[in-house]
């Protein structure tokens, strides 16, 4: 979760209100979703033996993580445009 957390900081903190940039950071964050899915699955698959858990846990938060990315483009699309661009 605190990679969640951390990305949605880092999008918005990067972006500011660019509407270009807000939609590129979305983009990277979906890119992002497999890695988190087998980081996820690597860093719990020792502490569950049977791998149900982690199968569970995998699946769930990268389908957190990819509709995180599709807030934050849907958010840019309707962010007005910026000023400085």
């Amino acid at each position: 979760m605190i990679a969640l957390c951390l990305s949605n900081f880092i999008a918005f903190k990067i972006s500011g209100k660019n509407k270009k940039k807000r939609i590129w950071a979305g983009i990277i964050i979906l890119l992002l979703t497999p890695l988190v899915f087998f980081i996820t699955g690597i860093s719990v698959s020792p502490f569950d033996p049977g791998g149900f858990g982690t199968g569970i846990l995998m699946v769930s938060y990268s389908f957190l993580f990819a509709v995180n990315g599709i807030i934050i483009i849907i958010i840019g699309l309707f962010t007005k445009k910026s000023l400085n661009s």
